[in-house]
């Protein structure tokens, strides 16, 4: 009887050492897999990261173009605002070019009877 219950409690021994070596195993694959998935996620962060590296380039690349497109008009206006004064003297400050002094009421009145002068010679044209 000692041999069988030696062997029995062996049995159970190499069980129980059996079951630790399977959730050590179930550990192991977790860290495994987590550690595969952490992986993933930081090669998606790259490429993203690189992604958005490239669009900033673009972006200052278009600000850059729009600087220049904004410094040639800025020339063009003070080529006119030159003709319009006669003496050449530009002065800018910091809401724009100044010499330009347009009257906007004046020009809104003006525009406005033309566009009514016109509409009355279109009724007056058709009436006849």
């Amino acid at each position: 009887m000692s041999a069988a219950e030696e062997t029995m409690t062996e049995a159970a021994e190499l069980k129980m050492l059996l079951s630790e070596m399977e959730s050590k195993n179930s550990d192991m694959e977790e860290w495994v897999k987590q550690k595969l998935s952490l992986q993933e996620e930081l090669k998606t962060s790259e490429e993203r990261e690189k992604s958005l590296e490239l669009f900033v380039a673009q972006l200052k690349e278009k600000a850059g173009v729009a600087k220049n497109v904004i410094r040639e008009l800025n020339q063009k206006v003070d080529t006119v605002n030159g003709g319009v004064n006669g003496n050449g003297v530009i002065a800018r400050d910091g809401k724009g070019v100044k010499g330009l002094n347009i009257q906007w009421p004046m020009v809104v009145v003006g525009s406005t009877v033309v566009v009514a002068a016109a509409v009355i010679c279109v009724f007056y044209k058709k009436r006849r």
